[in-house]
């Protein structure tokens, strides 16, 4: 799974390369000596560099549940009868852009216009949703999750239609073809490969096509076994996104653990999940063997329009992998919560915040405060929920605390 790098010293032009003494001079009045002649080499002949350690860095962001409600729909409509949602990552744009790698779990199937616009609880949301993503800078869209067959097969094939056009952007859990669905995706920046798989509980009781049974990654343990195979022999690095849990849970439920527990045995070095529509907590899990890997079992919403405080709350996911020589592994990693506002079902109020930048002034404009009914949505309420869920997680990027390399 690892590869040694050697580098060798090299001139990318075909001139000469000149070696001599600087002041032949002083070496002359110094030692008394004629200094020796310089040593002309070609590029060809140029002795190599003894091998050095190198390390190389790669920073990753990964934010939860991109929920598309027919009120978030709303927000986007423009005057013109279009459609731009850019307002939504407007906010936190700027780390997006700045992270090597961001990842969102886009909940909703971008079926476009072919069908209508729907929210809960059978989805279909515009493309210009993946507009969007991309002008905000997103790198990775997981598509795996129990609402991809809410539109059928059309609409699992329009989505990977549009996203087609795009393809610097990776898209994870949907699949074209049975080839499609066994290529394990991998990105390489900055001499880093990092492997990424995406799998769904279940598909809300829709089922995949008899002749199409690639459509959607589910969690079967005998597929993600082969996968992890794959996956460690092909990069340096391998992340696993489930969507999984209980929803508005705030603790890991048994299958999440037992399914923790399988990745970790079967080398998977980071995991992030969605699907709660509410944080849960950030936790190392250590295999028998001795592997460590990182959980976060739920970043949350990202945006949505729900009616609860809790489901205001979210994540956002920041981890720094180090290459040193053949070993990769977690050198830095974080959790930054973050607040999903909205004041009503149509204008471009509708935005995200991290939740240090959240003041009381726009919280009680929130929306949520003439539709909850369970909950009391206020700044210190989000924020104690927050410190209750995360715990030591609750700061920001920082030196992960169990440093093992």
């Amino acid at each position: 799974m690892f590869s040694l790098l050697t580098l060798h010293g090299c001139n990318p032009s075909k001139e000469k390369i000149s070696v001599s003494v600087s002041d032949t001079n002083l070496t002359s009045r110094i030692t008394g000596q004629i200094p020796p002649v310089p040593i002309i080499y070609t590029k060809e002949e140029t002795p190599e560099k003894t091998e050095i350690n190198t390390k190389k860095e790669l920073t990753l962001l990964a934010v939860g549940d991109n929920l598309i409600h027919i009120q978030t729909i709303k927000s986007g409509l423009k005057k013109d009868g279009t459609y731009n949602f850019d307002h939504l990552y407007s906010t936190l744009k700027p780390e997006i852009e700045a992270a090597d790698i961001a990842v969102i779990n886009q909940e909703t199937i971008l079926g476009g216009k072919e069908f209508p616009y729907t929210g809960y609880p059978v989805f279909n949301s515009p493309t210009e949703i993946g507009d969007a993503l991309i002008h905000a800078g997103f790198d990775v869209v997981l598509h795996a999750s129990n609402h991809a067959l809410d539109k059928g097969y059309p609409g699992i094939e329009n989505t990977l239609e549009y996203w087609s056009k795009y393809p610097m952007i990776t898209v994870l859990g949907i699949n074209k073809s049975q080839e499609d669905k066994d290529r394990i995706k991998i990105i390489e920046k900055n001499g880093i490969k990092v492997a990424m798989l995406n799998y769904t509980y279940g598909l809300n009781g829709f089922s995949m096509p008899k002749d199409k049974p690639f459509l959607v990654n589910l969690l079967d343990k005998s597929e993600m076994k082969k996968d992890i195979k794959k996956a460690k022999e092909q990069a340096d690095f391998v992340i696993v996104f489930p969507h999984w849990g209980t929803e508005y849970v705030y603790e890991p439920d048994n299958n999440q653990e037992d399914l923790a527990r399988f990745f970790a045995e079967e080398g998977v070095d980071l995991v992030i999940g969605t699907h709660p529509h509410v944080l849960q907590p950030v936790t190392w899990n250590v295999s028998d063997s001795g592997h460590p890997m990182l959980i976060y079992y739920s970043l949350g919403n990202y945006v949505s329009y729900q009616k609860e405080a809790p489901r205001m709350l979210g994540g956002m996911a920041h981890i720094t992998l180090t290459k040193e020589n053949d070993i990769t592994y977690i050198s830095k990693a974080g959790i930054t919560p973050i607040v999903t506002h909205y004041e009503s079902a149509g204008d471009s109020s509708y935005k995200v915040y991290k939740l240090e930048d959240y003041t009381v002034d726009k919280a009680v404009r929130h929306g949520i405060l003439k539709l909850q009914k369970e909950s009391s949505f206020t700044v210190a309420g989000i924020r104690k929920l927050a410190k209750q869920i995360l715990g030591d997680w609750n700061t920001d990027y920082k030196q992960y605390p169990y440093p093992i390399k």
